[in-house]
């Protein structure tokens, strides 16, 4: 009798040992399936983050989409990439496309100077899509034709300088300003006071106007217009494309209509988007303890 009970039981434990093995396997197939995607998602992603595509071997148009404010870390990015472009004999011209409401006065007359110099060894070709005002005016100004939908910002010639007092809420909170200064003009800025008149007339006798001086006379030397006839649109304000069209704009047309005529001249291209940037490597979806073993037999219960 009691060697059949112990006969029973042992088949209990067998019959369980062979559910937990089972179960062991399916999620062993699981695991296994998951990191077999795993694989495959990150292959797939460092081939786009990482340049791991085969060559364009046709010839195409190198598409780069400016939609950042104008800063000297952004031009250099944009510089880098075209010149790495222009080693490429597929390329066969550039299209830029703005969507930017300008910045640095110094980045964009940089990238002014660059698109003149590079327009020399490759064609550039520049459409405004939504907006490209004040720093964004600055650079286009470089080319010609200046094609643009009609429904799209420019101008906003100008320049500005923006200034925040702090002070009541300084006060509140228990802050002071404490600062050093040797020199009569070292600190005409703070944001703990307002301008004086005194530093108002300094900062735009030495700053605000030679720098809207610098913008004006680019952009009337670009545009083959004379000073006078610009200094009517470059008071700050902004226009529609169509109202300024033969002044500030050459062209009205659309993005798709601009590729069309670019085709048309070159004949059969293919338009590519070049990103200036690598994607960030995300985190691995799966974590995998060092004793598998050990992680299965838990699931497995």
């Amino acid at each position: 009798m009691e060697e059949r009970i112990e006969n029973e039981k042992l088949k209990a434990e067998l019959k369980i040992f062979k559910i937990k093995a089972l179960k062991e396997k399916v999620v062993l197939f699981g695991v296994v399936l998951l990191i077999i995607a795993e694989a495959l998602f990150l292959l797939s992603f460092f081939k786009s983050s990482f340049g791991l595509k085969k060559p364009v071997n046709k010839p195409y148009v190198a598409v780069i989409n400016i939609n950042k404010t104008i800063t000297v870390e952004y031009i250099d990015k944009l510089t880098k990439k075209m010149n790495a472009l222009l080693k490429d004999k597929n390329c066969k011209e550039y299209l830029l496309i703005f969507n930017t409401p300008g910045g640095s006065p110094s980045a964009s007359d940089e990238f002014n100077a660059y698109l003149k110099y590079i327009n020399k060894k490759k064609r550039v070709n520049v459409y405004v899509e939504s907006m490209a005002a004040s720093g964004g005016y600055y650079i286009i100004s470089a080319i010609k034709p200046i094609i643009a939908n009609k429904n799209a910002v420019v101008g906003s010639i100008g320049v500005i300088m923006p200034h925040f007092v702090i002070k009541k809420l300084a006060d509140k909170i228990g802050i002071e300003e404490d600062s050093l200064a040797i020199g009569k003009y070292k600190q005409p800025v703070s944001w703990f006071r307002k301008f004086n008149q005194k530093d108002k007339e300094y900062l735009k006798k030495h700053l605000l106007l030679p720098t809207y001086e610098n913008f004006l006379k680019t952009v009337a030397r670009d545009r083959n217009i004379s000073i006078e006839t610009l200094k009517k649109y470059a008071d700050g304000k902004i226009y529609i494309a169509s109202i300024v069209k033969g002044i500030l704009v050459d062209k009205i047309s659309t993005l798709i209509q601009t590729k069309e005529d670019i085709k048309k001249r070159l004949g059969k291209v293919e338009f590519y988007e070049i990103p200036l940037e690598r994607k960030k490597v995300p985190f691995f979806n799966i974590k995998l303890s060092s004793d598998i073993g050990e992680v299965l037999k838990e699931i497995a219960k």
